[in-house]
């Protein structure tokens, strides 16, 4: 079941939110035709596959797909729900983002962290909360600066390790709340448990560890901006030990409890984001 609701149409973008859970229905394949458009994931996680390349769309991790592709999408937990942002453009504004046109590739992923996961949340609920066109315009072509200013290189995969890491992110994102074993990982790589901790870390410049923790951060932050009540359930959702060490995390993370960023997302205005996405990167989130 797919559910989409239009948060913003204006010359330049259209915003779109999109829930998709079991049973999914007509979100496996586009035959094209459809603008260019960046897919920022706030809670599960999706593969996008277009032009023989393959980008995963999760917390962590934006994917730019270009005007008119064919794509695919296929979900790594089949019985989950995945909720995203699209912002769909035209390409007189990655023209002026400075990211080419056609001639790129057709999906593209642009790593990023948890702070800008908490903006991206933030720009969501300040477009629902209704904004002045121009206003909505300038919020997001300064989060697009934000982006690629401060994106996080995602890095070119050599085929052979790429499958392997492929299979075991797969793997976590499916079952983000549990604590797989290191071995059963390195059993659907194919290898030992140690060269598995090499090539990930190699593959996508971070532990085991550091990316089930990413996940984790990135999805309960979508969830607090859906305004999740019951904390002490989020963090058992999310395979957390407990609440404390839900709220730990976050606060290493962020600077800020679950509690005080659920608070701070309520009162999400675009006027205030904007002047924050304005200045230095670590205040930003802020």
């Amino acid at each position: 079941m797919s559910i989409m609701q239009t948060v913003l149409r204006s010359p330049r973008f259209e915003v779109v939110s999109h829930v998709c859970r079991h049973p999914r229905v007509d979100c496996g394949y586009s035959p094209g035709g459809e603008p260019a458009r960046f897919i920022f994931t706030r809670r599960g996680a999706f593969g996008v596959h277009a032009g023989g390349r393959s980008c995963m769309a999760r917390p962590g991790q934006a994917v730019l797909l270009r005007a008119g592709v064919e794509y695919r999408i296929t979900h790594p937990d089949r019985d989950g729900c995945d909720c995203c942002t699209d912002v769909c453009m035209d390409e007189s504004v990655l023209a002026e983002l400075g990211v080419a046109g056609r001639a790129g590739p057709a999906c593209q992923a642009f790593g990023h962290d948890l702070a800008f996961q908490q903006i991206h949340v933030e720009l969501l609920l300040g477009l629902r909360r209704g904004a002045l066109a121009g206003e909505a315009d300038a919020a997001l072509l300064d989060l697009f600066d934000r982006l690629l200013q401060a994106r996080q290189p995602v890095r070119l995969r050599p085929a052979a390790l790429a499958r392997r890491v492929a299979r075991v992110e797969e793997a976590i994102l499916a079952r983000v709340g549990e604590n797989l074993e290191v071995d059963a990982l390195a059993a659907l790589a194919g290898c030992s448990p140690f060269h598995l901790c090499r090539i990930f870390r190699a593959v996508t410049g971070l532990s085991l560890r550091q990316f089930r923790l990413q996940q984790r951060l990135g999805a309960a932050l979508g969830r607090l901006g859906e305004g999740e009540d019951d904390l002490a359930a989020l963090a058992c959702d999310l395979g957390f030990y407990s609440h404390s060490h839900m709220t730990e995390a976050f606060r290493r993370a962020l600077g800020r409890s679950p509690r005080q960023l659920r608070e701070d997302l309520r009162r999400s205005d675009l006027r205030h984001l904007r002047a924050r996405l304005r200045a230095p990167s670590r205040a930003a989130a802020r």
